[in-house]
This record gives C-alpha cells, structure tokens and sequence, in this order.
C-alpha cells in the first residue's frame, strides 16, 4: 500500500485537505480511495468544516472462514444447521461468490462555536452510502424446490453464509453542547449535552441466477432490522461534573430511543426506550496519580 496526505492552509482562515491511498490485497485485489476536507474559520468563535470521501473495508478472515454447526429446532422438528465458509464446497454449489471488500462513499457538514464565557457547541452531519456490504444471510433449507437437492447432495439441511448481499445508506446528526462554570480558582461545574441520531436504510439486496427470487430468505426483514439496529437511532446524555484540585464527582443520564425488531412471526417486538444513569468519583492522590470508580 502506499498512502500520501497534503494539508495547506490558504489563508490565516481557511485550509484544505486532499489524501489519496493505494492497496493491493491477495484477498480480492487492488482499491483506491480518496478524501477532500477542508475548514473554514472567519474568526476564533466559529467555523465551518466539511469533507468527503471514498473508502473501502476489507473482509475479515472469520468472514471468510468461519465454520459453526449448530442444532435448531423449527415447528418440533430437529436438524443440524451450518454457517458455511465462503470458500466450502457448499457455498460453491450455490453460487456464492467469492469476498470482496466493501466500498463507501462518506460525506459530513458541521461547524464549532466558542462564544467564550465556557461555552461551546458542534454540530456535524453526516452521510454513508455502503455498497456491497458483507452480512451474514437467512437459512436456505434443503426442502426448497429449486435448490433442496443441492443441499441434500451435499449433506445440508440448512445453510448461512458470508457474502456481500446489500447496499445501505445512513444519514446522521451529531452534536455537541458544553459550559463550563469557574466558581473559584479552585473549583469548576461542567454542563454537557451530547446526542447522536441517525438512520440506516437497506436499498438493495443482491443475490445471483441460482437463490433470484430468494430474497427474503438471502436477506430478508429480519436480518435487516437486526443490521439497522446495530446502533440505536438516537441516543443523548445529559451530564454534571464537578472538579475541584482533590476531587471530581460526576452524573450522566443517558436516553436509548426503541428499537424495533421482526422475528419469524410477522408481528415486530419492540424494545422500549430506556434512561440509565452513570456515576462516578475521583480523587487526586498525588500530582500524577488519581483514583476513580463508578457506578451505573
């Protein structure tokens, strides 16, 4: 790989960012990306900020080679499931391709305001478009009419594998809010606000010529809710500190939106919004030496 960065600032207010990257991988070739970023501060309390770039994650070696088999029970039936390596025969006798990385375009918007007085704030937008995303698919039973003797040819009641099934798009906003207040020399109280939402969309499903048609079971709504709910759409903590030279004491309170899953049954289940609370202390034992614990 090779990798080269250039910074320049234009003026005293505004600079610029260009980087550029080149590797080669034995896995699944060569890739290419890039990244624009630039800044621009009219004064010291404010500026702007934005960038945009392409990217690029290669797949692990478990997504290639992991192996499991594991006993399911459907309707009172009971049978041996597998999640096949994507290089098995198994997945060969599907079609199912080999790896490739996953590509991204990423872009985000925002800005920082430090009026003085211990306050200051950011905003950033964000976007994600992921195509060729590595998931994990449905199971492919070996009663299916069109690829059942497949399956059974190869001693397979049910089958999963790794492979790049979809194309997702995320939209985001994250913020940041905080004041800090002197008491004294001393002592100081901090005020903070950080919150986060977003929200993931499933655009495409790919499958090939042999599972055409099989979309629900190669992705289908319940492997989607489970890969849009890896983070919760939005979440926000509302903080206290206290920090004086021997000690600090500190609150949280976190706020977890729903979040919203299917399972075989058509019907969602839910998962209620919840608030927990974190606590903390700490003292300075030396100059160079603290001790903290907390409690959630």
């Amino acid at each position: 790989g090779a990798y080269a960065d250039l910074s320049l600032d234009v003026t005293d207010q505004f600079m610029f960012d260009i980087a550029v990257r080149g590797e080669n991988y034995s896995d699944f070739g060569a890739t290419f990306n890039g990244r624009l970023a630039t800044r621009y501060a009219p004064s010291d309390m404010f500026a702007i900020r934005g960038s945009v770039s392409t990217c690029f994650r290669a797949p692990s070696l478990a997504q290639i080679y992991y192996n499991q088999t594991f006993t399911n029970v459907q309707n009172g039936v009971i049978f041996d499931a597998v999640i096949a390596n994507n290089v098995s025969d198994v997945a060969k006798a599907l079609g199912i391709p080999e790896l490739k990385e996953e590509k991204a375009v990423t872009g985000s918007l925002g800005f920082t305001i430090t009026p003085g007085s211990g306050f200051s704030a950011t905003l950033d937008g964000y976007y994600v478009h992921v195509d060729d995303r590595i998931v994990l698919t449905g199971n492919f039973y070996s009663d299916d009419p069109d690829i059942g003797e497949i399956l059974q040819q190869q001693n397979v009641t049910a089958a999963q594998f790794f492979t790049n099934a979809v194309n997702t798009t995320t939209w985001g906003l994250d913020y940041v809010i905080n004041y800090e207040a002197h008491l004294n020399n001393h002592d100081r109280v901090v005020f903070s606000l950080i919150g986060n939402y977003n929200k993931m969309t499933v655009d495409t499903v790919y499958t090939n010529d042999l599972l055409a048609g099989k979309e629900d079971s190669y992705f289908g709504p319940r492997d989607s809710a489970f890969l849009i709910n890896s983070a919760p759409p939005y979440k926000a903590t509302l903080g206290l500190g206290y920090i004086s030279n021997k000690y600090s004491a500190n609150i949280h309170a976190n706020f977890w939106s729903g979040l919203k899953f299917y399972d075989y049954d058509p019907k969602p289940y839910e998962y209620k919004s919840a608030v927990t609370i974190d606590i903390s202390f700490g003292l300075n034992l030396t100059k160079n030496l603290s001790l903290h614990f907390g409690a959630l």
